[in-house]
């Protein structure tokens, strides 16, 4: 079941992100360094941005979509718990995005993806786009045309 973040749940939230984004080695020292990075904004989530994949009572996922601009909206984070990586929930959490965004008028959905993560967007259905610096280093834009 995917449903709207709880203002509640914030700091789960971003244990799961932290979780999440300390399955790929390269990241943790930065992440450790740089902590606001995992912060959620309470205001996307009080806004219902913020979208939680729960399954059998457990948050297992989730994604945040920023509003539409120039008929684009942007994915800006999607984490999944590492044990449930691989089984479906980041595909739901896109496929939600996308019906989401196609209900406020987008016409396409951009993510910057980390080199880790662009295999999973293409599968999802991304195409790669232009180069992006992130502060974690360089990144990728990709979009999904809806």
């Amino acid at each position: 079941m995917i449903r709207d973040a709880r203002r509640d749940e914030l700091a789960a939230l971003e244990a799961l992100q932290r979780r999440a984004s300390d399955v790929w080695e390269e990241y943790r020292e930065q992440l450790a360094e740089h902590p606001d990075a995992i912060a959620l904004d309470v205001a996307l989530v009080r806004a219902g941005r913020v979208r939680v994949f729960e399954k059998d009572g457990l948050r297992v996922g989730f994604s945040v979509l920023l509003p539409p601009r120039e008929e684009a909206c942007e994915l800006d984070g999607l984490f999944v718990e590492p044990a449930a990586m691989r089984g479906g929930v980041g595909s739901a959490l896109v496929a939600d995005a996308a019906e989401w965004a196609r209900g406020e008028g987008a016409s396409r959905i951009s993510v910057i993806a980390n080199p880790r993560a662009t295999e999973f967007y293409e599968r999802v259905g991304f195409v790669p786009g232009e180069p992006a610096e992130t502060r974690f280093g360089p990144a990728m834009w990709m979009h999904l045309n809806l």
